[in-house]
């Protein structure tokens, strides 16, 4: 059997849906019987047509002309699609919301093969009415130009389109009229067991986020939590690892709060962020199933999160972490300030976490549930 994954961003991106097509396709080609390769953009200019990853995965650039909204690289992938596809078994696609997605839909409805497409969140963005016009506009085209006409037509075109969140793939189902469940699937992202681990060399000693600065991830919410708490404590610390549009924020909280920012952490890296972190606090007001979360549960770190899309489906209050409403976060504090003072209920909750990680979020249990849904649609097709 032999995949393609088509992802507009490259595999040495930090970013969810790149992390996931690299490590699906190399821990799918560690299965007998089954090869992966991967066609994306050289986005960052290394000037190199092909490379090869671990287990013999190869990854195919493609010029980028530009990056829409820095969301979106436009590259023109159609006409080698054309040329290759019919060497590959399956394509898979990642996120109905990339050109690099239009256009395998479009390669679909010229040329028939199996085409599975997954979904990694942004199905169902909200509207706030404190967003900035940028955001405010960028939702507007999303909304009724991506999801009304190139986002239907890909989602049209699948054969099979599985989601990182249950929640998101019934929203997706209502939104986009899907009446053959049969087709639609459920897994979840996956987590590097290995080099996700606690470090217990490294202190603990952060409240950390990570994420994109900006209004959607609550970046507001958690500098306004980390004053709340800072007032009842201030021996606390902040980490922010990330860069966005809100960015002043953090320039003028550093002024009051002890906040370290780091605008990029490569891939390599990251781990490092989790083992100096005591908790993970995410603050979005929307979210798909973030990877973050998994990341810092198979770090030994707890997570504190907002109850937003399938957060809940892997944090388990008072067990792994804790839930918040961002309406009455208030209520959160207390709960916070005792588990930061109580390291024998950070372990265990660290502990839970990990478990939690190894049995249902490890790479060989994601990469073989995959395996399983491309027979299913081979068989169909």
């Amino acid at each position: 059997m032999k995949i393609l994954h088509v992802n507009p961003y490259p595999p040495d991106h930090l970013g969810g849906s790149e992390l996931f097509a690299r490590n699906l396709a190399i821990n799918l080609a560690q299965k007998e019987n089954i090869s992966c390769d991967i066609l994306t953009s050289d986005i960052f200019q290394k000037k190199i047509k092909i490379e090869t990853l671990e287990s013999s995965v190869r990854v195919f650039y493609k010029p980028c002309y530009y990056n829409l909204w820095g969301k979106n690289p436009v590259v023109h992938i159609l006409k080698f699609l054309w040329k290759i596809h019919k060497k590959y078994d399956i394509i898979h696609a990642h996120s109905y919301i990339f050109f690099t997605s239009h256009q395998c839909a479009l390669l679909k409805k010229l040329s028939d093969f199996p085409f599975v497409l997954h979904i990694h969140g942004g199905v169902d963005t909200p509207h706030f009415k404190n967003m900035s016009i940028r955001e405010k506009t960028q939702l507007m085209l999303k909304n009724y130009v991506f999801d009304g006409m190139l986002g239907r037509f890909t989602i049209k075109q699948a054969d099979g389109i599985i989601s990182v969140s249950q929640k998101d793939l019934e929203i997706l189902a209502r939104k986009f009229n899907l009446s053959d469940r049969k087709t639609l699937y459920s897994v979840p992202n996956g987590i590097d067991i290995k080099k996700y681990k606690r470090n217990p060399k490294q202190e603990r000693k952060y409240i950390t986020f990570i994420g994109r600065l900006s209004y959607i991830k609550g970046i507001d919410i958690f500098l306004e939590m980390s004053n709340a708490l800072y007032e009842r404590d201030k021996n606390l610390r902040f980490l922010i690892v990330g860069d966005g549009a809100l960015r002043s924020l953090v320039e003028n909280a550093k002024k009051r709060l002890p906040i370290k920012h780091l605008e990029n952490v490569s891939y390599s890296k990251i781990q490092k962020i989790y083992n100096v972190s005591k908790v993970l606090l995410l603050s979005s007001r929307f979210e798909g199933l973030p990877t973050t979360i998994l990341e810092s549960l198979s770090c030994q770190t707890p997570v504190i999160a907002s109850n937003v899309g399938g957060v809940s489906e892997v944090l388990q209050e008072g067990k792994n972490g804790y839930l918040f409403n961002i309406g009455t976060k208030e209520r959160i504090y207390e709960k916070i300030l005792d588990l930061l003072h109580d390291e024998e209920k950070l372990n265990l909750l660290g502990k839970n976490g990990r478990k939690l990680i190894e049995k249902d979020y490890s790479w060989r249990t994601i990469a073989t549930e995959i395996k399983k849904i491309y027979r299913d649609i081979l068989e169909t097709f």
